[in-house]
C-alpha cells in the first residue's frame, strides 16, 4: 500500500510513518509539508491512500488540488475542526473517497481507516441530521 501523508514536519509526522509501515503489511509511507510537495508528488506517483491534516498550510488547497486532479483519491482528513472540507456532509463519502477523522486521534484509529478504508464513514457522523456531531 502505498501512502502520502501531509502534515508539518516533526516527531508526529516521522512517528505515524512508522506506525503505519510497521502495522500494514507492505505498506511504503512518503511524507511531505507543502503545497509544492503535493504537487511534485502527485507528479511522480500514485497513491492507495492519502493522509492530510488539515490545519497544514494550504490544507484546503492541498485538498482542492488532490480531488481536482485524482477525484477517485481515498482522502483521510485528519482536522481539529467541525466543518467538513464540502459544503454539505457526507457528499465527500457519496460522491468522492474523503473520511475524516477529529485530531487528536489515536494512531490505531488512522490503521483501522486507512487499512479498510471504503467501509468506514466518518467519525461523528450522524446520517439522520447529515451533520458532523460532537
Amino acid at each position: 500500500m502505498n501512502i502520502l501523508m501531509i502534515d508539518q514536519p516533526g516527531f508526529q509526522l516521522q512517528t505515524r510513518k512508522i506506525l503505519l509501515e510497521d502495522t500494514i503489511e507492505r505498506c511504503v509511507a512518503e511524507t511531505v509539508s507543502t503545497l509544492g510537495d503535493v504537487f511534485i508528488a502527485f507528479q511522480k506517483d500514485k497513491y492507495d491512500v492519502v493522509i492530510i491534516d488539515h490545519g497544514v498550510e494550504n490544507g484546503q488547497q492541498c485538498v482542492d488540488y488532490i480531488l481536482q486532479t485524482s477525484p477517485n483519491q481515498s482522502l483521510l482528513v485528519v482536522s481539529d475542526a467541525i466543518q467538513c472540507v464540502f459544503s454539505r456532509c457526507e457528499d465527500c463519502a457519496d460522491n468522492f473517497f474523503v473520511r475524516r477523522l477529529f485530531n487528536p486521534t489515536p494512531i490505531k484509529n488512522i490503521v483501522r481507516m486507512v487499512d479498510g478504508f471504503r467501509h468506514y464513514r466518518c467519525d461523528h457522523y450522524d446520517a439522520e441530521t447529515n451533520k458532523i456531531t460532537v
